[in-house]
């Protein structure tokens, strides 16, 4: 069947789940501790609300992706295409998404859980028509993101000496317009992209409403520029670890699993504050009638008014003592993320050496690095693929920053380089590298850009004229 789901699909469902719902703050209840699950009773029942109303939670996880986006994107992403192909830079989905826009969503999608796909499709085109007129006619290629929850089936294969993906399925959705007009239905839908031994195929299955199965209701064979049939799928794997049909550990499970453990702490915390957090008065040896007298004369709590008991009676107030035992719990679980990557939790004046600082810092950006070549890699494939259809063979890249630790040079450090780039034991190239890395000079400015700003025509200067 179309629907069959791949078993390590089906094993890491329940963790994408989870991670996208805490990351997006969605679907909270399912995730809180059930107060009594076996009373069924409106008691219990309107006590399991009121309890997850008072919760409060804190988006740890989602702000941590979030600005792991932020580290890698700090730096406008770098596209090269040919001019012909520059849609590809504002409208590479046919959707109006850029580039720019869609490599920030698939870099999300595998922070959070490790995995993401471009399908890379193109319209029949009759005759020989220029890469221009296929844009100009809006039937030029384009590259959609598909999350890993839409990646339901595949199968891989060696081909050659090649393991090459033989058939993969995706799961969308389509919309079908009410007669009216104005309403519509979401319609699910099942891609399959299929080689085969003549070629490259894909089909649409959509569920039949009578019989409940799915039938094909499209079927497409797309040949590349040169009329051929394609030798392999023109879909792209993105991971965490690497750009193939294995399904890679998803980075941000282990933080969600502990904000969740946080969230309900939370929730325990805010819930005895709430019950008994309020100062609670008392009077002993008090009776009925001592009781009425004081309603009577008007002497309430907090009321400014003098309160006199009866002699042998006593007045005071009870208060609980904090529920410190909810609260370490959470602190407990905000130092766990800080270990895993909530860097801005990080306790304000917290002394750490400049080593444990660094450790941290590569721990966390090798992960981030590596997700960064992916996706670069991922779309320079993607790009090939585009060029496969459309014709041609010039350069086409995309490149997303990599390097987020960015070192602290000193003044010696400075005086350092420079003397030795002066005394000949560095090439002006080098020197040039060096002050990018540290921020001092432009990233984008080129070798001759630089030798031309500073003076120097050549790559060493001449150690005979003075300096």
């Amino acid at each position: 069947m179309i629907n069959f789901e791949h078993p390590k699909y089906k094993l890491n469902i329940p963790k994408w789940q989870l991670v996208d719902d805490i990351c997006e703050a969605k679907n909270l209840s399912k995730y809180l501790v059930k107060i009594n699950p076996h009373d069924a009773s409106m008691s219990a029942v309107q006590r399991r609300k009121q309890f997850f109303h008072r919760s409060v939670f804190y988006a740890i996880a989602g702000y941590t992706a979030q600005g792991f986006l932020g580290k890698a994107f700090s730096e406008p992403a770098k596209c090269i295409v040919p001019d012909d192909l520059d849609y590809i830079r504002y409208d590479i989905d046919g959707a109006g998404i850029s580039i720019y826009q869609q490599a920030q969503e698939v870099f999300k999608d595998v922070v959070r859980v490790g995995r993401a796909g471009l399908l890379i499709d193109f319209p029949s085109v009759d005759g020989d028509v220029s890469r221009q007129e296929m844009v100009n006619n809006e039937t030029a290629a384009t590259v959609t993101r598909f999350s890993a929850e839409q990646i339901v089936n595949w199968q891989v294969r060696k081909i050659g000496s090649k393991i090459k993906p033989v058939l993969i399925v995706l799961s969308s959705v389509e919309q079908e317009l009410h007669e009216d007009g104005f309403g519509f239905n979401e319609v699910p839908i099942f891609i399959e992209l299929r080689l085969e031994n003549d070629g490259y195929f894909q089909r649409e299955w959509r569920l039949n409403k009578d019989t409940d199965k799915y039938y094909i209701y499209s079927e497409a064979v797309p040949l590349d520029s040169k009329g051929q049939r394609l030798t392999s799928i023109p879909f792209v794997f993105v991971g965490s670890e690497a750009n193939t049909a294995r399904v890679d550990f998803a980075p941000m499970y282990d933080l969600a699993k502990i904000n969740v453990g946080h969230y309900n702490n939370s929730a325990i915390y805010e819930d005895s504050v709430f019950v008994i957090g309020q100062v609670q008065p008392w009077m002993s040896g008090i009776s009925g009638d001592t009781l009425e007298d004081l309603r009577n004369n008007g002497q309430f709590i907090g009321s400014g008014t003098l309160m006199g008991v009866p002699s042998g009676e006593k007045f005071d107030f009870a208060q609980a003592k904090p529920n410190s035992l909810a609260r370490e719990a959470m602190m407990d679980k905000v130092h766990m993320m800080i270990g895993l990557g909530a860097m801005f939790l990080s306790p304000a004046g917290q002394a750490k050496t400049a080593t444990q600082v660094d450790g941290e810092l590569m721990a966390q950006h090798s992960v981030l690095s590596l997700i960064s070549s992916n996706v670069s890699e991922a779309y320079n494939q993607a790009l090939g693929y585009v060029q496969l259809f459309m014709g041609g063979d010039e350069e086409a890249t995309l490149l997303i920053n990599r390097e987020f630790i960015r070192p602290n040079a000193t003044s010696q450090d400075i005086t350092a380089m420079v003397a030795s780039f002066l005394q000949g034991a560095l090439p002006l190239s080098d020197l040039l590298n060096w002050q990018q890395r540290h921020g001092l000079v432009d990233r984008d400015k080129t070798l001759e850009e630089y030798s031309e700003e500073i003076g120097v025509q050549d790559a060493m200067v001449d150690l005979d004229e003075e300096i």
